[in-house]
């Protein structure tokens, strides 16, 4: 049962007022990948903060909604990937529940946990509506190469897949965390019923900045 309350429907007024704002996060990093034509989707920043801070509610809703928002304006392809943005902010209030965002080995079993959510999530989708392809060059060239080579559709399509979300979700679990360590700790304790309060010690010591 102890996993399971992480996923209780619960929203503070706070929880509420986070959405809009990881929701604009999110935008805001995929607008810049696309107008930069970077090799990275940046749509989940917002996602995965809002997941760590305020569970996996807040988290999935905001990147459910930013891909439809996306869909309609920097992205039009986004909007069947929405199911895949909630299950990351899913994901990550799983990590935030166990604390996974509070000490660099968390950090990774966050990004593994992100990367294996995006990566196996979304082939269906790439194979059903795009071909197997992730539209990150590198990438859709590595499936290319794969489909010449004569390897099955599917394997190729998630190593399309992966190839993109590997870095991608590297970047986006750590500016993420970086955002989280960076809000002070008051402001943080106001959104889980289940982060230590104000007067009780930290059980893993915070990241210090430079």
């Amino acid at each position: 049962m102890g996993l399971l309350n992480a996923f209780k429907l619960r929203f503070s007024t706070l929880g509420i007022v986070l959405i809009p704002v990881c929701i604009a996060i999110d935008w805001v990093g995929h607008a810049i990948a696309t107008s930069l034509k970077l090799p990275l989707f940046l749509d989940s920043i917002g996602t995965i903060l809002g997941g760590i801070l305020a569970g996996p509610w807040v988290g999935g809703i905001a990147g459910f909604i930013t891909n439809l928002i996306s869909s309609g304006t920097v992205d039009p392809v986004a909007a069947p990937y929405s199911v895949i943005s909630l299950l990351l902010g899913f994901a990550a209030g799983i990590g935030g529940y166990l604390g996974w965002h509070k000490h660099p080995p968390g950090w990774v079993a966050l990004w593994l946990l992100c990367f294996l959510v995006a990566s196996l999530g979304s082939t269906p989708f790439n194979v059903a509506l795009y071909a197997g392809q992730s539209t990150i060059p590198y990438s859709d060239a590595l499936l290319a190469a794969l489909l010449k080579a004569h390897v099955p559709m599917w394997i190729a399509a998630y190593a399309d897949e992966a190839s993109a979300d590997l870095l991608d979700k590297a970047v986006t679990v750590l500016v993420a965390v970086l955002i989280y360590q960076g809000l002070p700790r008051r402001f943080r304790s106001l959104f889980r019923l289940y982060e230590p309060r104000d007067d009780e010690p930290e059980t893993t010591p915070a990241l210090s900045r430079s």
